[in-house]
């Protein structure tokens, strides 16, 4: 039934400063839909942030403006027994290994236990060989992916349901039974770009123009940020005529930039730095973006992926689980072996030399992510919350 209490336990931490706390955004609105659709209480435990607070993108509130109950824990304390007291359900984080002996404190309570899950193995070594370039420090990191696996594993066991973000997650753990696929992202309904946007885009891509391209993200190892240049580069030398737009902020910036400079890209490569999501990223890259190049060189299931798709523009991106996953269940781009800038190039000027192709991959996205609004996967969620 749902009317149980629903007890929240996310990876993402919370900033308690003064008498306010201040959460991620995007946390925030799926909160809010929760206490919406969920049919009782809802409640949190939640850690403490011990960073910096947000530039911006955030939302402070006191607790009683919050139509939701907080736990707040330390920044290294344990959920306990006592912070699970009352609840029905418990939706905890199996990609934050603190939580993974949270289903066998619910097994022992009498609560059903579900799992929020993203990453799988091979993504969780492939960072760990991205940031780890001493071999003692990678052997040691990738045995303690290995242990963590079994110990997620045996919590999995215990669980009443798992949930999980992509393709590649489900696939993994989908033999556990009672698994939820869905998709991240946080662009809703009313968001999705129309079908008169749409067409005014294409309407201009099919002139002739040169092809617009663009990157959101942390401009990292990982996301593949240090090859976005090496792909400007041989369009350039191909004689592409492109515009790439880099947005985000992260390690790679100040090289990034120097690399423009040196390699004369400046006319055709820009870096604006990170940008408010709503009010200038979707409205930019709506208007005027026609291909998006995601070359993250692992497989986590990153929202980006369905919030370019909702704005009705295609992805070109390494061959990754994640990504895969999405591009067999729909024609919405290309993809390229991983590392390989070439094929990457490859695919960008076939669909710059038939816009055609590429408006029904835009037209595809489109149809794509309608399917997976933020509202209907919320949904989805408390619906399979309520069945646990």
């Amino acid at each position: 039934m749902a009317d149980r209490d629903l007890r929240i336990i996310p990876s993402v931490p919370v900033w308690a400063d003064g008498e306010s706390l201040v959460f991620d955004r995007k946390f925030y609105d799926g909160l809010l839909l929760y206490v919406e659709r969920w049919a009782g209480p809802v409640s949190c435990v939640l850690r403490r942030a011990t960073g910096a607070l947000p530039a911006f993108g955030a939302v402070r509130a006191t607790r009683d403006q919050l139509p939701f109950a907080v736990q707040l824990l330390g920044a290294d304390e344990r959920v306990r027994a006592e912070h699970l007291a009352g609840a029905g359900v418990v939706l905890a984080a199996a990609d934050d290994f603190s939580q993974l002996h949270v289903s066998a404190l619910c097994r022992g309570l009498g609560i059903k236990c579900v799992y929020v899950i993203e990453y799988v193995p091979e993504t969780r070594h492939q960072i760990v060989a991205i940031e780890s370039p001493n071999r003692l420090v990678r052997l040691r990191r990738d045995l303690f992916v290995r242990r963590t696996e079994r110990r997620r594993r045996r919590a999995f066991a215990l669980a009443a349901g798992i949930q999980a973000n992509g393709t590649a997650a489900y696939d993994e753990y989908r033999q556990f039974g009672n698994c939820l696929l869905y998709f991240d992202t946080r662009t809703g309904r009313d968001a999705l770009i129309s079908d008169d946007e749409l067409s005014r885009r294409l309407e201009a891509s099919s002139s002739g123009r040169p092809l617009r391209l663009a990157f959101s993200g942390r401009l990292i190892g990982m996301k593949g940020a240090d090859h976005l240049l090496r792909v400007a580069a041989a369009l350039r030398a191909e004689g592409v005529a492109y515009h790439l737009t880099v947005y985000g902020t992260g390690d790679l910036e100040s090289r990034m930039r120097a690399e423009i400079a040196a390699g004369g890209l400046a006319d055709c490569v820009d870096m604006p730095g990170a940008v408010d999501f709503h009010q200038r990223l979707v409205p930019e890259i709506k208007a005027g973006v026609d291909l998006y190049v995601m070359l993250h060189r692992q497989s986590d299931p990153s929202c980006t992926y369905l919030e370019t798709l909702s704005c009705g523009i295609p992805i070109v991106g390494y061959a990754n689980k994640a990504f895969t996953g999405i591009l067999d269940l729909a024609d919405v781009g290309g993809s390229a072996a991983m590392d390989d800038v070439q094929g990457i190039v490859a695919a960008i000027r076939r669909l710059d030399a038939d816009r055609a192709l590429l408006a029904g991959k835009a037209r595809n996205a489109v149809a794509f992510s309608r399917r997976h609004a933020f509202e209907d996967t919320f949904q989805r969620r408390v619906d399979h919350l309520a069945g646990a």
